[in-house]
């Protein structure tokens, strides 16, 4: 598979952003169970930074989950994103399941995905 740098920046973010909410964590607390700022999750949650390998090894580590779990679900919600006829559901990423925001998220991403293509 060919990856798109900005859908993978996308789907990374709404990863990120879903496995936190399925958590049911604000970002004060997974600040305090990861180590990583509450400024600098806000950012990666808005898309105006990107997380290292790093911080994202720190995320698994706060939620006691394998890196690999983490590119899974970044794995199942990237053909998502970067198909042009999506539409979102309620499965269409396993963290964000019975989470309305992060369903908003994903259909905000897609519509964010297709401007920057064009």
């Amino acid at each position: 598979m060919e990856y798109n740098n900005n859908t993978l920046q996308e789907a990374v973010r709404l990863v990120f952003l879903a496995s936190r909410y399925k958590r049911g964590l604000t970002q004060n607390g997974l600040s305090i169970i990861s180590n990583i700022t509450r400024q600098f999750i806000s950012q990666i949650e808005i898309g105006k930074r990107q997380p290292s390998i790093f911080t994202l090894c720190a995320l698994a580590n706060a939620y006691n989950v394998p890196l690999s779990e983490f590119f899974a679900e970044v794995d199942k919600l990237y053909p998502l994103l970067a198909n042009e006829n999506f539409q979102p559901t309620s499965d269409t990423l396993h963290a964000s399941e019975s989470n309305k925001i992060a369903i908003a998220y994903i259909k905000n991403a897609k519509k964010k995905c297709h401007r920057k293509r064009k």
